[in-house]
Formats: structure tokens, sequence, C-alpha cells
């Protein structure tokens, strides 16, 4: 019975999975992303961020249009960092919480929830959280009556409403840095979710984990998945470095470029789910330093597509024949540095070391170096690996910000991203926007009305 149950839910695993890559594409590359593994443990299915752990009992007893909305708002919590920021919260009203955000996000991208699942519009899980009532509040005990007293000061809620809409990243984190702290409660095969039986006998079929039996009891209210803290993970050299806590920022960041590889795939199948480039965008706008947020229009500009005769070797130990995530990486990168005289040659050196360093990791085809002032001062093209030491400086004059994007554009050049450094000391703009993303790198002050930039996106990073 054991493994018939294994084997069965492992199948219907496989099914649901190829089912959201074929009908919602955005969620179902996110959820390519993460390892699936069966643990008893669990209600329903849950992940910290690392891997989806499901039941599969559940999985087996469940219509497949559930298990697939139950991944669908696991990873959507994960890319909107709720794994990550629950601090020292009530972890059962944050899971509540949780479930009340994503839940409108994966309604209007077309899932269908639970009949008495709720759904909370334009809040953050914080704010959702906040408006919870406090545990024991609620003399009857309920979960699903909780949810329900609490829906009506949701639902009518207006003025705390992030300015993103949806679940928005710029929130507060101040309680979670460096945190993600499992609860230490013992979980283990005496949780409240474990079985006696069939599925206790998943380890010795060799399917199981006994670090299943570490995670903290289960907790799913609505039924439509759980998210653990990121918590603490084991090295890749299995015990021998035992367990480390988790690089919330890293963490983070690699949800951050998951989530903007699976819209560019959603979007080149023509299936891009309501309010996603919306939450996308609104994730993380003022959070990300200059070197975050080109990684991140680089994994925006890589080709990404599936592969199903490269096996993604992730799922093939749960027995899981599913496609890989390929890139064929990104060709050019402009850099244009703004040689002026109010730029110090101190700051454009550092600039200059932090450009070969990135270039050196995500590797482009080829990297277009303009120097520019008042006019074009200087144009070189090198490979990832030939940016010089050093740059040696051209100009030093005034500042103007349309040469460089002309030059571009005689030459025929659309680069994948380009990226500006400057001071923001100018108001001289081209007319039209380019046909391509532009990252203003500035050093100075936060820019006033009459020199801010009319497109692009600017991330400020120094000088006040």
């Amino acid at each position: 019975m054991a493994a018939r149950v294994l084997s069965e839910s492992a199948i219907r695993v496989s099914d649901c999975v190829t089912e959201l890559l074929r009908k919602q594409p955005f969620f179902g590359s996110l959820v390519l992303r993460l390892p699936l593994r069966p643990d008893p443990t669990r209600e329903t299915l849950a992940t910290d961020g690392h891997e989806i752990r499901y039941s599969p009992r559940w999985v087996a007893e469940t219509e497949a249009h559930l298990i697939e909305t139950a991944m669908a708002r696991v990873v959507m919590a994960c890319a909107l960092k709720h794994h990550t920021r629950r601090g020292e919260r009530d972890p059962e009203r944050w899971q509540m919480a949780s479930q009340l955000v994503t839940h409108a996000l994966i309604r209007d991208a077309g899932f269908t929830l639970p009949p008495d699942a709720e759904a909370w519009d334009d809040l953050s899980v914080e704010q959702a959280y906040e408006r919870l009532p406090e545990p024991g509040d609620d003399d009857s005990g309920d979960d699903g009556n909780a949810s329900s007293n609490a829906a009506g000061a949701g639902a009518s809620a207006d003025a705390q409403s992030s300015p993103h809409g949806d679940d928005d990243d710029t929130g507060d984190t101040s309680d979670s840095a460096g945190d993600g702290d499992r609860q230490d409660d013992g979980g283990g095969d005496e949780g409240p979710n474990a079985r006696d039986g069939d599925e206790q006998d998943q380890d010795s079929n060799g399917q199981g984990d006994d670090s299943a039996f570490d995670a903290p009891p289960s907790h799913d209210p609505s039924g439509t998945g759980e998210v653990m803290d990121a918590g603490m993970r084991t090295g890749e050299d299995g015990n021998e470095s035992g367990e480390t806590p988790v690089d919330v920022a890293a963490e983070e960041q690699a949800w951050d470029e998951a989530m903007h590889q699976a819209l560019n795939i959603a979007r080149a199948e023509g299936k891009v789910p309501g309010r996603a480039e919306e939450t996308v965008k609104g994730a993380h706008a003022s959070r990300l330093d200059w070197r975050t947020l080109l990684r991140r229009y680089m994994t925006d500009a890589a080709k990404s597509d599936y592969s199903w005769s490269l096996p993604n070797r992730r799922f093939i130990d749960s027995g899981l024949y599913l496609p890989s995530i390929r890139s064929e990486g990104m060709e050019t990168i402009a850099v244009v540095i703004d040689t002026s005289g109010s730029l110090p040659a101190a700051t454009l050196a550092e600039f200059w070391a932090e450009l070969r360093e990135v270039a050196s990791e995500i590797r482009p085809e080829s990297v277009v170096v303009l120097q520019v002032d008042a006019v074009l001062q200087d144009a070189a093209e090198y490979a990832a690996d030939d940016l010089p030491d050093e740059i040696a400086l051209k100009g030093r004059g005034g500042t103007d910000f349309r040469p460089g994007f002309e030059w571009l554009d005689e030459q025929g050049i659309q680069p994948s991203v380009c990226l500006y450094f400057t001071d923001m000391e100018c108001s001289d703009y081209p007319e039209a926007e380019p046909a391509f993303d532009t990252i203003w790198v500035n050093w100075g002050p936060t820019p006033s009305d009459w020199n801010r930039e009319p497109w692009g996106e600017r991330v400020d990073i120094g000088h006040c």
C-alpha cells in the first residue's frame, strides 16, 4: 500500500507540474526550480524556498487543479519573500496572512481557490498579519472562522494598502534581517499531521528524508499549501558541513531573478498572468543595489525556454521526468560613463572595478563602453574577460545625456540593457525613449523635477 501511494502521488505531482508549464508557465517555471519530495508530516504541500515537500496521501486524494493551485500559491509566496520575512511573528498567523494575500494574486491569474478560501486584495503580508486577530482572540479555535472574522476588516481596508498593490516586497523587512528561524518544537513524526501506516513507511522505501521529521508542525488553514521559514539548510557536501543559516539577501536575490525569468518565459508564450508584471516590478523596486539590478536585467535579457531533451536533475531522484530550463545567455550590454568634471575620478574607478566583476560573472557576449561628457569622447567594445583593469578617462567637461544614445542608434546597436553611470547633473535627455532598458546608476543626490530621468530605472548608490 505504501509503495502504491508513493508511486501514484509521484506520477500525479509530475503531471501537475507539466500541466502548470502548459497552462501557467509563469508559475510552472517557478515550481520547476525546486526539487519535489514526499513528506508525510505535511498536511498538503509546503516549501521553504529550497524544495517542495508534499503529503503523498493528500496528493493521491486531491483533485489535480487544487494541487496546481497549492503549487502556484507557495512559489508565489516565496517570490514575494514570505519565507524570509516572518521574523518573530506568530507562525500560524503569518501563514494565514500569507495565504490571504497570495490567494488574490493566484485568483486573478485564473486559479480556482478552495470554496472556503478567503482572498484579501491590495495588502502586503505584514499588513494582513496586523489585521488578523491575535492568537487566542477567537475562542472557537477554528482557523477558518478566524479567517472569516478578519475578512471583513481586510476586505474593507483601504488606507494602508501597499503603493504597488498586491504584496509589495518594499515593505518593512527589518524584523527578518538574518532571521528565518525555524520553530524548534520537536516536529518529527509526533507532529499533529504525521500519519501512521502507509506514509510513515516511506523512509524504508528509500523515498523519504530524515530531515523531513525536523520540520515545524504543519499548518495549512486554507488547504492551499504552506510556506515555511528559509531557516537552516544543509551544505552542498551533505552532513559533513552541518546546517548553516540561509543568506537572506542571496535568497531574496535568487527569487527576484527566478521571478523575472519566469515572467520572460510567460511573455514568450503569451500567457502572462493577471497583475504579474505589476507584482514583479513592485516586489523589490527600491531594495536593490545596482549590481543586483544589473544581474536582474541580464536575467531578463537571457533567452530562456524548456528543454525536454535534458531532464531536470532536481527531480530525477524523486522518479519524476520533467524538463529543464535552459538559457542562451545574453548578447551586448552598453555602459555609458559620465566623464564630466563633477564626478570624482576615484568614484569612476570604483564603478569600473565593480563593472568588471559583474561582467565576468554574467558573461555577456560583448560590452560596449562609451565615455561621454557633453560629447562622445570614446567608444570601445570588449569581451567580458577583456575589460582592462583600469579605465583611462577622457573628457571631464560638461554633461549631456544625448550623445551616447545617438551613437548607439547610429551604429545600429541595440543592447540588452544600457547602464549609465552619472551624477544626474543634467536635464538634456533624448527626446524619445530608446528601445532597450536603461539603468541610471546615480552617484549624486536624488534628482529633483528639473533633472529627473523621464524613463528607465534609477538606482541611487552613494553620494547625497
